[in-house]
């Protein structure tokens, strides 16, 4: 009796210590999973040693020891290559692959001869799909240019993916969805069917907004202000992912050529690779007043009548900030309206200085500065200052109060706050993926748009769209008016260092009320009023005319 109870005491700690070694580990390798490993196989000794007969012979003893401890080896490689098939499968099937090292060369194959899903606009236009060659070598290809980097590349012969491919590679290839219907896929050898992933983006207006831009370097994006969709999100300089696209079976001429592209990309040090709508940080400049004056709004510093004087120069500590932008040089008084509309640094130093970093920060971070911005592309989050001392120094509020310091943002940061100043304070949760489908069409997954955060209450919102509104009737954003239309907007003319500023603009339009917001910067374009206003009011003129 008392031995049966140990017996069973070891089956049941052996069983449990596994549980715990598969909870706690990640790889089968890990050496406190291999030393779990030991001590159940001296548990399962003492469970599964052989009761041996006083009268039996030395050599049957020998034997039945021998056969015990090699059965016992068995089981333990038995429990290593379950874990390996049932629990550590996906995570070496999702083993990052290149040129040296093949993470799994069965799966490097099979997921090329696999049917990848397609990558498509809104209205079906492919953005990227898998295409069999006439040699009957299947590789990626981007059919539609202007979206191409968005969509990113599938090179799984020498450099992975990015952007939407490797976001949704799960989706592409299929191994999303129903779980236990992949690992039986996976175990039968059997291709599984990827899916379809259906973008937001407006094929007609992200092909306006890459004509816009140019190939200068920059970025735009546009976006439905009450949903959080993006119809157009454009970056320069980009690169054709169809030279980068390369499979497991591409010849050596076709690999060394995607090698020579992606170098020259590198070589050419002008960040094609990186997507600046929402990896790109830049100062603001004056686009930033719209945070500054939500902040004075809803700490109650400043009213859109308040006066303030303006004489042309400011002296904050050993610093003078001179005024460039007075519309008339005799006139020493104007409102906060006034003074963004004409977009006067001198009495936005004034409420910056009045209203304080800690006024400053909580504002600008209900508008997401500083968080992480859900997104189905990696984000890089915007930020006041990098130095955590730095805005208790008056000069440094005062100038990063008109947007400049230590200030740094994304595009689509800044159209997220045009869009929430459009939406009753509203924030919405941006989103570039509509709808995950089957080859055939189902939808499997759709995306439901949703808020992310409020910014500042409605009350607020409706000061700011008035202000934004002012801007564009009379003052220096006038150029964006678009007849029949209610337009708001920011010009911004950010300055870096010794080369030219970047020009910036931030706007939204509607018929009857505002429907899309608009983010826009060309690198070291000049003045936002001469360089990106035109590109934000011709995407907005378009986005209009397509909704009618």
């Amino acid at each position: 009796m008392t031995n049966w109870v140990i017996r069973s005491a070891a089956l049941l700690a052996a069983t449990l210590l596994a549980i715990y070694g598969v909870l706690r580990t990640t790889d089968r390798a890990q050496p406190l999973w291999l030393a779990l490993l030991v001590i159940i196989g001296l548990l399962w000794a003492i469970a599964l040693w052989p009761p041996i007969r006083r009268t039996a012979r030395r050599i049957e003893r020998s034997m039945l020891h021998v056969i015990t401890v090699l059965s016992i080896g068995f089981l333990l490689v038995g429990v290593q290559l379950a874990r390996v098939q049932a629990i550590d499968r996906e995570r070496i099937l999702s083993a990052p692959t290149n040129g040296a090292v093949v993470g799994d060369p069965r799966l490097s194959s099979a997921l090329v001869e696999a049917r990848r899903g397609r990558i498509l606009a809104r209205d079906g236009t492919v953005i990227a799909q898998t295409e069999r060659a006439a040699n009957g070598e299947i590789r990626r290809v981007y059919p539609f240019a202007p979206a191409a980097y968005l969509a990113g590349y599938y090179s799984p012969g020498l450099f992975g993916a990015t952007n939407i491919e490797q976001a949704y590679d799960a989706e592409l290839s299929g191994r999303a969805g129903i779980a236990w219907r992949a690992w039986l896929d996976g175990v039968l050898h059997r291709q599984t069917p990827g899916n379809d992933v259906v973008l937001t983006i407006d094929p007609a207006l992200q092909a306006k907004a890459d004509q816009l831009l140019g190939g200068r370097p920059g970025a735009i994006i546009l976006m439905d202000v009450h949903t959080g969709a993006i119809l157009a999100m454009a970056s320069a300089p980009s690169f054709d992912p169809n030279k980068l696209a390369v499979s497991t079976t591409s010849t050596q001429d076709e690999l060394d050529a995607a090698r020579a592209y992606f170098q020259s990309l590198q070589q050419a040090n002008a960040g094609a690779l990186v997507l600046r709508p929402t990896q790109g940080r830049y100062a603001p400049g004056s686009i930033f007043k719209t945070v500054t004056a939500a902040a004075a709004l809803e700490h109650h510093t400043a009213t859109l009548d308040r006066v303030y004087r303006d004489e042309g120069a400011l002296s904050v500590g050993d610093r003078v900030i001179i005024e460039q932008n007075r519309p008339d040089p005799n006139r020493v008084s104007y409102t906060m309206e006034e003074a963004y509309g004409y977009s006067l640094n001198v009495v936005f130093a004034q409420i910056g200085l009045e209203l304080g970093e800690a006024r400053l920060r909580e504002t600008a971070q209900k508008f997401g500065f500083g968080a992480p911005i859900p997104f189905d592309l990696p984000v890089a989050p915007s930020q006041l200052s990098s130095d955590p001392g730095y805005l208790g120094n008056p000069a440094a509020m005062a100038v990063t109060a008109f947007g400049q310091g230590q200030l740094l943002v994304t595009p689509l940061q800044m159209v997220l706050v045009a869009a929430a100043v459009a939406n009753n304070g509203q924030v919405p949760a941006p989103y570039l993926v509509d709808h995950i489908q089957t080859a055939n069409g189902a939808i499997i997954q759709q995306t439901q748009p949703k808020i992310w955060r409020q910014a500042v209450d409605p009350t607020i919102a409706s000061q700011l769209q008035e202000m934004m509104r002012w801007s564009v009737e009379h003052g220096y954003a006038h150029p964006a008016a678009i007849p029949g239309a209610i337009v708001g907007g920011k010009t911004g003319t950010a300055e870096v260092g010794n080369q030219p500023p970047h020009a910036w603009f931030i706007g939204f339009a509607g018929k009857g009320q505002p429907q899309y917001a608009v983010a826009v910067i060309v690198e070291h374009g000049g003045e936002g009023v001469q360089t990106a206003l035109p590109l934000g009011k011709a995407l907005l003129e378009a986005a209009l005319q397509r909704s009618q």
